[in-house]
């Protein structure tokens, strides 16, 4: 069905939402300090590198950047110009990420107790609920998505591979990438960079995504609501 452009300004307008929310799940997920998400692993590892001088949500656009060059190799001249969009997209993720790591800060969890580990889980699983709630936001849009869903979206189909499991390698990959530049950078794997949280999120943010996913109907009411406003507008407006 060809949607209105009050409808597509309304999907625009979530996703920007939902980029907020997954920013914000992944950053209080981090705060937990029992090992970031999959996805930023790398870009947190990094971020944490003495001397590196470079913010954690420029290096989230940087694996944006090089997952979108990585999307034209595969596709070429198949690849759509519109998903370009997904460097604005990347960009948009970015500045949420340092933004929400700011408004996390003074939520970092350093208590190594048996009360404290309780909390750590405690924020992880709210952070990867949020996190979760986000994402399944954004696939309701259905307008754009990250360049980390839209490379694994590429190999599933080039390949002829479900999604899901796609995704559990290319998680992975990002895993063993992150945990290489803990080696390189640190001389060790730190744990509460890359540890059991990180664990926990491969499996725990699906199942949430799974959950959230049919509970959204507030989205929907927009979406009709939007549908609605525009025809009545068209009505009122035609001669």
């Amino acid at each position: 069905m060809k949607k209105s452009g009050e409808q597509l300004l309304c999907r625009y307008l979530m996703f920007v939402v939902s980029l907020f929310v997954i920013a914000f799940g992944t950053s209080l997920s981090i705060r937990a300090n029992l090992g970031s998400s999959p996805i930023s692993c790398p870009p947190y590892v990094l971020s944490l590198v003495p001397g590196i001088g470079i913010t954690m949500g420029t290096l989230v656009f940087v694996m944006h950047a090089l997952l979108i060059g990585l999307q034209l190799l595969i596709l070429r001249h198949r690849y759509r110009p519109l998903q370009l969009l997904q460097l604005l997209v990347g960009i948009v993720f970015g500045f949420f990420t340092d933004l929400t790591m700011w408004l996390t800060g003074y939520l970092q969890v350093a208590d190594v107790s048996m009360w404290g580990y309780a909390l750590r889980l405690t924020e992880l699983l709210c952070g990867g609920a949020i996190l979760a709630y986000g994402i399944a936001i954004e696939v309701k849009c259905d307008v754009l998505m990250l360049a980390t869903e839209g490379t694994q979206v590429v190999i599933a189909r080039e390949l002829g591979k479900e999604f899901g499991k796609v995704k559990i390698v290319t998680d992975t990959l990002l895993v063993c990438l992150g945990i290489c530049f803990c080696l390189w950078f640190f001389g060790r794997w730190r744990w509460e960079l890359i540890g059991p949280g990180t664990l926990i999120s491969m499996f725990y943010v699906g199942y949430m995504v799974r959950l959230f996913a049919p509970r959204l109907g507030w989205v929907d009411y927009l979406l009709a609501y939007s549908r609605l406003a525009y025809s009545w507008h068209a009505h009122h407006a035609a001669p």
